[in-house]
């Protein structure tokens, strides 16, 4: 007696022919059932998440092991180990990381070149893809087109200067690619509503209640830093759920093989080009990251970038990561204006130096990096 073939794409058995799927001259495919495959063509094009959503609504508790029906819950789990097995789902799976590396790079390459010209074939180019594609899959990936996303960037930019620089909006605009200050405040009203002038006048943000500045104590060192090569997996939205970045870090550690942070050869980082105050949470994205000690190469969703180095104003926070958000509004709100630095154009982050699955969470460190140059 042999075995009955099962579909390549939702995993049913298939009992006898008129389950099969057919292909476009109408023979039958032994592939793929019926309900998945019609006249040469998949019947939808969800993909795989999708796809456990969509089966497990129509769950009517015939699924059971060991005489208990399965809850929904636990179908999902049983799907998303067996469906990445079937023939369809391999091939999305490598065609998916793929344009997970293809998409790293096209960000990478965007976060690092903000202040330049950037157009659409640049980054297809960067991405090696078509730009017909690059754009549908860069929207796919990361919610928005390759445009939008540049734009949001640079006036989030322009926002966060205003708040906690002194620049003129001449030298903001030299610093966020717009070729104008005309053509940046024309933009910067468009999005924010008002003038950059006004918004500067009157800030909208950074309005987290404050400690006393002295029970903060904020004296930081002042340190010079080499660059840092990471690997590193994004996460968008990542005060959606609570444990976002729990999830995210262990993706990290699997696919770099570390059993555990701290490590001894890797120091452990997390960074954003946005900046929560301002940016809308389902646009937030923090990269988590992992010093390359054995020189990794980028792969799906887990890309390779460099921390930039220089001169940074390092604070030290002991306690709840729930502290950092107070911690960072007043380094922007108090250190800064009354210290003999300011910002330079680089990136914040964040250092590790343990882990809640080791101490209690009145007993994590945590360094904060504040990029600074002297004063002239």
């Amino acid at each position: 007696m042999t075995n009955k073939p099962i579909c390549q794409s939702c995993g049913m058995p298939m009992a006898a022919m008129k389950h099969f799927g057919t292909n476009s001259d109408n023979s039958l495919n032994e592939d793929y059932c019926c309900f998945c495959f019609q006249n040469g063509g998949f019947t939808h094009n969800l993909d795989l998440n999708q796809t456990i959503e969509r089966s497990i609504s129509y769950m009517d508790g015939t699924e059971r092991v060991d005489g208990r029906s399965l809850t929904k819950n636990e179908l999902a789990l049983k799907m998303k180990i067996n469906l990445p097995k079937l023939k369809r789902w391999q091939k999305h799976t490598l065609t998916h990381q793929e344009y997970y590396k293809a998409v790293n790079k096209a960000v990478d390459y965007i976060n690092g070149h903000l202040t330049e010209s950037i157009n659409l074939s640049d980054l297809g180019q960067v991405a090696i893809l078509s730009d017909f594609h690059f754009h549908r899959i860069f929207k796919s990936v990361m919610g928005e087109s390759p445009g939008d996303y540049i734009q949001r960037l640079r006036l989030e930019k322009t926002a966060f200067k205003l708040q906690t620089t002194q620049l003129s909006i001449s030298e903001i605009s030299e610093t966020t690619g717009y070729q104008s200050p005309h053509a940046l405040s024309k933009a910067f009203k468009k999005r924010f509503g008002v003038s950059p002038a006004l918004f500067r006048k009157k800030p909208i943000d950074l309005i987290v209640p404050t400690e006393n500045i002295e029970a903060m104590k904020l004296h930081p060192k002042i340190r010079t830093i080499k660059d840092k090569e990471v690997v590193y997996t994004r996460v968008i939205n990542p005060y959606h759920s609570k444990d976002a970045f729990t999830k995210a870090w262990r993706r990290l550690m699997r696919f770099m093989g570390i059993d555990g942070m701290p490590g001894g050869k890797h120091e452990y980082f997390s960074t954003s080009y946005d900046t929560p105050t301002i940016t809308e949470p389902d646009l937030c994205r923090v990269y988590v990251c992992a010093t390359n000690a054995d020189k990794l190469k980028p792969s799906g969703p887990f890309g390779v970038q460099t921390i930039k180095g220089g001169l940074f104003a390092i604070f030290t926070s002991k306690g709840s990561y729930r502290k950092l958000e107070r911690l960072y509004c007043n380094i922007y709100r108090f250190w800064i204006p009354n210290s003999n630095y300011e910002l330079r154009d680089v990136g914040f982050f964040e250092k590790y130096l343990n882990s809640p699955d080791f101490v209690t969470e009145d007993e994590l460190l945590t360094e904060v990096y504040i990029p600074v140059s002297p004063l002239l």
